[in-house]
């Protein structure tokens, strides 16, 4: 997104004088819209509403004269701004969030390829520790945490030695995986 530039002191002064004669009322009415900008921003689901409400309000600032010529109604002039800056944030998002490479569809026979590799790995386990490794690694969140403390429970050890025995495990399997993933390649 372009940022303005900062206003002069003048352009800021013909804005508040734009808000009200009275120099304590303007500046309530400025922070009220500038308040009201950032509850607008933050409603739409900007990060840095503030920043954004300020880029509204020196853009206005910045273009005083022909604002005062064009609108009658403060608010709904940086309101009409506010739509601005949102869609150009929006852009710069759109652009951030395109300009990460999304990832790259594996093909099916590397997945298939995978599972075989996981299967014949959890084979070569004996019986115990295969079937530590399915249930330790199993459930989601909540699930996987209850599951895991009735695990530690029912094999008589600590989370902590469970952890520990499971992290074994992996790396076991991970290391078994790595090398028959590498020989299916090779043949």
């Amino acid at each position: 997104m372009k940022r303005e530039r900062d206003p002069t002191p003048e352009e800021f002064e013909k804005l508040l004088a734009w808000l009200d004669s009275n120099p304590d009322e303007a500046g309530r009415t400025f922070n009220l819209i500038h308040s009201r900008l950032i509850k607008v921003f933050a409603s739409r689901g900007c990060v840095d509403a503030e920043t954004l409400a300020d880029e509204v309000t020196n853009r206005v600032s910045v273009r005083i004269d022909t604002v005062i010529k064009n609108y009658s109604d403060p608010l709904r002039c940086c309101l009409g701004f506010l739509d601005n800056v949102h869609r150009e944030y929006m852009r710069d998002q759109v652009k951030q969030s395109t300009a990460k490479e999304p990832p790259h569809p594996r093909p099916t026979e590397e997945l298939e390829k995978e599972d075989n590799c996981l299967r014949q790995c959890l084979e070569k386990l004996a019986q115990p520790e295969r079937y530590l490794f399915e249930n330790y690694f199993h459930g989601e969140k909540r699930d996987r945490i209850r599951h895991r403390k009735k695990l530690a429970a029912e094999l008589l050890i600590t989370m902590n030695a469970l952890r520990i025995r499971a992290h074994h495990l992996r790396k076991q399997m991970h290391q078994c995986i790595i090398a028959c993933f590498s020989q299916s390649y090779s043949s």
